[in-house]
């Protein structure tokens, strides 16, 4: 099989967003909203009855607590997340261990992961290598079909990476190379399902043989 190997065939570089990375997203995400339920309220409870200069007032100190103890509380929050996700990481990695089918769900999600994320990234034929990818034949209990989903997903990840952050005249320089490397792993698979295929084929003569061995070829029609 003539297959190109990916650098750091590992699992860990395709997971998407970092836990730390996504909690601090999200408080940058909520603080306007945050900020402004909590004026609301801050005004509503001590600054009602006061006319708009004085609730201006009132608001400018509000604001400055506000944002500081927003801060700590998203800054706790991101260091929190950053320190607990290499716990949860090693207990996924242990539990995994300990389940034989764990590396065959891990490819079918790779594999199903980056055929959505490359959909319409790389152009018609880029979606139908996709496609194709996505039908095959994948028997995810081999390590070779496992290696395969690893190099698909990191092909797409990076060519996907490269295409955000390439200006107009280099993205059909780059979707040409994603278009290339999506092809090289429907060639590897190709290759793969036609060694099954063979595979399967003598399994079923071998047990053609066994059967005529035991009860001679003529044992159908006699039996008739």
């Amino acid at each position: 099989m003539v297959r190109t190997r990916l650098p750091a065939d590992t699992v860990e570089q395709v997971r998407p967003v970092l836990p730390w990375r996504l909690v601090a997203g999200v408080f940058l995400h909520f603080i306007l909203p945050a900020y402004v339920v909590a004026l609301m309220v801050d005004l509503l409870l001590f600054a009602h009855d006061l006319p708009l200069p004085r609730m201006v007032l009132q608001a400018l100190p509000f604001s400055g607590w506000f944002l500081l103890v927003y801060a700590l509380i998203a800054i706790a929050g991101t260091v929190l997340a950053a320190g607990l996700d290499p716990l949860f990481r090693a207990r996924r990695a242990r539990r995994e261990a300990r389940d034989p089918a764990a590396p065959a769900r891990r490819s079918e999600r790779l594999l199903a992961d980056a055929v959505q994320q490359g959909r319409g990234q790389f152009g018609q034929a880029g979606d139908e290598v996709l496609q194709a990818l996505r039908s095959g034949r994948w028997a995810h209990a081999d390590s070779r079909f496992q290696a395969l989903s690893r190099d698909l997903a990191q092909v797409v990840r990076t060519a996907t990476a490269a295409l955000a952050s390439a200006d107009a005249e280099r993205r059909a320089t780059v979707k040409e190379t994603a278009l290339r490397g999506l092809r090289g792993i429907a060639a590897g698979l190709r290759e793969l399902e036609l060694e099954a295929s063979r595979r399967d084929e003598g399994d079923a003569q071998t047990v053609a043989r066994y059967v005529e061995s035991r009860y001679g070829s003529d044992s159908a029609g006699s039996a008739n």
